[in-house]
């Protein structure tokens, strides 16, 4: 039984094709060596040299030099001036508890009768928590600008092909 289900493994390990790699090997702020990969049918979020804004494609090939996305265009590696890794999502819930927090209090005012209906402390943690937002978006993801500790690979891990 055993053999069998070994020849059903390797009746499947050659219909199977091997997946390209885009590896990022770059140093963080602080000095550790980090990795990231991207595999096809990723996002990924790109600027271009002399790109104001990023773009965001669908990763659909490589090659040694080359990225093909899913608009039938493609970058060369040498035209890329950073890539954006995304992270958590928090900061949309620090913008809206911010603004929730002010509404609630304005309309807990205007409920209850109060003279003031807005509130200065309520104006000043909603401001606090819109600034907080600010700050976590630009932090939450990450910035991999191009310079010479950053190292961008295409692998390609097709084993079968080793001895041609």
């Amino acid at each position: 039984m055993k053999i069998f289900w070994i020849f059903i493994l390797l009746l499947f390990a050659e219909l199977c094709f091997a997946q390209k790699i885009l590896d990022i090997h770059y140093r963080s702020f602080f000095g550790k060596e980090k990795s990231f990969q991207f595999f096809n049918n990723s996002k990924l979020d790109y600027k271009m040299k002399g790109d104001l804004f990023y773009r965001n494609h669908k990763l659909v090939n490589m090659n040694d030099s080359l990225l093909v996305f899913d608009n039938d265009s493609f970058v060369k590696l040498s035209q890329l001036k950073c890539i954006k890794i995304r992270g958590a999502k928090i900061s949309p819930w620090v913008f809206t508890a911010g603004t929730l927090f002010f509404i609630i209090d304005t309309g807990n005012n205007i409920a209850n009768g109060h003279a003031k209906i807005v509130n200065e402390q309520a104006v000043l943690v909603s401001s606090i928590a819109i600034i907080a937002g600010v700050i976590i978006k630009r932090i939450q993801d990450k910035h991999i600008y191009m310079r010479k500790n950053v190292v961008l690979k295409v692998l390609d891990t097709n084993y079968q092909d080793l001895n041609k």
